[in-house]
This record gives C-alpha cells, structure tokens and sequence, in this order.
C-alpha cells in the first residue's frame, strides 16, 4: 500500500534520529497511522520495534522475549526465566547501541502492569539515556498516554525530547487515496482523514454503495466502530452515547444537552470534557461578540455519520429497511467545515482568525477577520444558480449589519456549485464552489 505524505512528522522524526539519545512519545487515536508511519521511519535502520498485544503480562513478556532474541540474534533470551520487565527491558538496554527502539502499543503493556512505567524509566535514566539510541512509545488509548506517560505524575515526565500528536489526514492527501476526487472529497466528508477508513471508502464505485454495506449493514466495517473506538477509552457507554446522540440531532448547547441526557449540567458537563479532550467533540464560540455563548459539536466525521445515519436506524438495519434519510444533515455539517479547511489550508484570502458567528437566532457560517475587516461566508450544500446565489448575498448582506464592528466588510459563498461565479466574483463577492475546492487540492 502506497505510503501517503506524513513529511513533516518524518522530518521531525529523523531529526531526533540524528540527536540521539532521544526519548519520543508518539500518540493518537486508533487507526491514525501510528505504526504504518513508525514502520516506515524504520527502513534502512537497526530497529528492535515491538508491537505489544492486547494480552495478559504473561503472553506480552513471552512475544517479547521471542522478538528480542531474535534481534540480538541471542539464544540465551528465550530460556530467561523473569516475570519482571525490569529484567527485559535491561538485558535490551545493555546490549543494544546505535539503534532504533520501538515500543508500539505500549498502553497495552501499561494495562497489564503498571510497573513497567518505573521499570522503563530506570532502565532509560541508568542506560538508554547514555547510549546512540533512539527509543520511541506509541500508543492508541489517549487517556492513558496522557495520565500514565506524558503527564507530570508519570515516572516518564521529563524524560521525553519530543511528543507528536498524529492527526488525521488533511483534505488534499485524504484525496490521494481516490482516482475520482469527487468521490473522494464526499468520502472524506463521510468518514474524515483517517486512513484506514479512506482506504475502505476507495473500495467502492459509489457513496451509496459504501454507506449501505459499511454503515446500514449489519456486517458493516463501521456497524460497530463506534462501541470499539469509545469502549477502549470510556466506562459509562450510555451516558456518553446519549450525549453524542443529543448533539448529533442538534442539541448543541449544554442546557439542552443536559435535558435530552435527563442529567443536571454541572453532572454532564465532565463527560463532555472528556470527550472533548479525546477529540470526539469540540466546543465552539463565536469569533466576535461574547465567547461565553458556547455550541458543541461532533469533531469526529465517523461519529457524525454513524449518529446521524446509523445509530437511529438500528432496527431498520437489522430488517434491511434502513435509509439515506439523513445524508444531506451529514454533508451539510461537514460541508460547512470542509471550506474552512479549504480557507485555512490555501488561503485565497487573508485573515487572522476565522470562526462562526451567532447572535439571538442569527449565524453567518464563516467569518474571517483581518486587519481592516472581514470576509462574512455563507455556505452552502447545493447547486446554485446565479440568481440563487444572489438571494443568499442579500440575505447574508443584511446579516452583516449586526457584525459591522469587523471594519470593512466583504460578502461571500461557497456551495457545492455556483452558476456565474466568475461574474459575482466581478461584482466584487467571493465566490467558491467544490470544483475550486478539488482544484486547489490538485
């Protein structure tokens, strides 16, 4: 499978491969490309990289007694009688220079015994750290990377040279997985950067394809995803689902979040902080005015899918009755984001900050502020004519009067297609439309 883009985390990567000793600390939420990334950074390297299993201490210890021998081309590894990782992790140190260490997994190794987090550290203060080695920790359960390794209470605090917090492919390279951008673009509004998931996408001929035997199909890769993907960082599933739900139909201030939950806000509150700290939600203030006035939504594109389309149709999908109802709520919603990407990532105009706007039932879907002024976008999941264009102008023209304290206003759309584009653009709007989106991709 061909290896996509990742060059500055490889940059960064080989720089702490020339600094040695380095201490990394690789992170993100399963099915990033952790391990994809971290194999490719290995080649033409002496690498011990060990990926431990979701296993009890026992069967961890016995894998890595079998990986170690054969690294060290050493024997005596396999007969070592030890139940203590301290004395692994040790024989490894004292015998390997000059080398790349991987620890792939390593919260699994953490979920089994907790005492390899000093074992590790002892054996980095006494040994590693003195040594031409690169020693890299990856990890998938967040909660667990951040309490267990990265935080100040951990006996790895101080010891790492770098983090790295893999994020998803961008718009552009998500694309790469695709022949047919077009499908591709609504494929990555559907499922997001994650590779894995694209490359599944790229399968199929058809987004209603996809989505009938991946999303509305019993036996569907994402039928389950989600209980996979919240069940390893989450206890209390329900209460977390019902909090997605509640902001997948539209419940986006906490009140009413709390009301859908039957909880008090104060008591929901803390779920939705972690959450938002796993990066399943975000919270969002308007860019002028008051950010005390705060929205949440759903940040993961295969969460919003699967709770807009999947979640609610659960007995239609077991009859084989299910439906694409909802579609247009998804693309509408990841539409909206998908042009703030384009903005951010091309930059066809200049701004300093850029966000939604809402005021007592008003919202304007993109404001960018700048120096002098703001460029105020409405945008939009359809075709539009001309003359449909120009009423949403109009519309969004009388908006801007609330939102005068920018300075210099200019007024513009981005929808799926816009009709005359060129001459609104002549007009002096700002006009965009997924042919430019897909084009500044290319």
């Amino acid at each position: 499978m061909q290896f996509i883009d990742r060059e500055r985390e490889m940059r960064i990567l080989q720089n702490e491969w020339g600094n040695r000793p380095s201490f990394v600390v690789l992170y993100g939420r399963r099915r990033v490309g952790k391990t994809r990334l971290l194999r490719e950074f290995s080649k033409g390297k002496r690498t011990f990289f060990f990926t431990f299993p979701e296993a009890v201490k026992e069967v961890q210890m016995r894998e890595f007694r079998e990986a170690m021998a054969d690294f060290l081309s050493d024997d005596f590894v396999r007969k070592l009688k030890t139940d203590d990782w301290l004395d692994l992790l040790r024989y490894l140190a004292e015998k390997a220079d000059d080398c790349l260490i991987v620890l792939d997994e390593f919260t699994y190794a953490i979920r089994s015994d907790r005492k390899i987090l000093s074992d590790l550290q002892r054996v980095w203060d006494n040994i590693l750290s003195e040594k031409s080695v690169m020693l890299v920790l990856s990890g998938s359960l967040l909660g667990m990377m951040w309490d267990d390794v990265l935080s100040y209470a951990s006996p790895l605090y101080g010891r790492r040279t770098r983090s790295m917090n893999l994020r998803p492919f961008d718009y552009p390279n998500a694309l790469e997985f695709f022949s047919n951008k077009e499908f591709g673009i609504r494929a990555y509004m559907l499922v997001g950067g994650i590779p894995s998931y694209l490359r599944l996408a790229s399968r199929y001929d058809s987004i209603e394809e996809f989505l009938r035997e991946e999303f509305l199909s019993d036996y569907g890769f994402f039928y389950d995803e989600t209980y996979v993907l919240l069940g390893e960082e989450l206890r209390e599933l329900k209460t977390y689902f019902s909090i997605l739900r509640a902001i997948a139909e539209g419940n986006r201030r906490l009140e009413r979040i709390a009301n859908f939950v039957g909880l008090p806000a104060r008591s929901v509150y803390p779920y939705v902080e972690t959450l938002m700290k796993l990066g399943f939600v975000e919270r969002e203030s308007p860019v002028l005015g008051s950010r005390k006035v705060s929205l949440y939504r759903i940040k993961d594109p295969m969460l919003l899918t699967w709770f807009t389309l999947t979640y609610p149709q659960m007995a239609e999908i077991s009859s084989r009755t299910a439906r694409f109802d909802n579609l247009y709520k998804v693309y509408s919603t990841r539409f909206e984001e998908l042009a703030r990407e384009f903005l951010t990532l091309f930059r066809p105009i200049e701004f300093k900050s850029l966000g939604r706007w809402w005021y007592r039932g008003e919202e304007i879907d993109i404001v960018a502020l700048g120096k002098s002024g703001a460029a105020l976008i409405e945008v939009k999941w359809r075709d539009l004519s001309e003359g449909d264009a120009l009423r949403v102008l109009r519309k969004l023209e009388a908006k801007a009067e609330k939102v005068r304290s920018a300075g210099n206003v200019r007024l513009g759309i981005i929808a799926r297609s816009v009709e005359g584009k060129e001459k609104l653009r002549k007009k002096g709007y700002l006009a965009w439309d997924l042919g430019d989106i897909l084009g500044a991709a290319r």
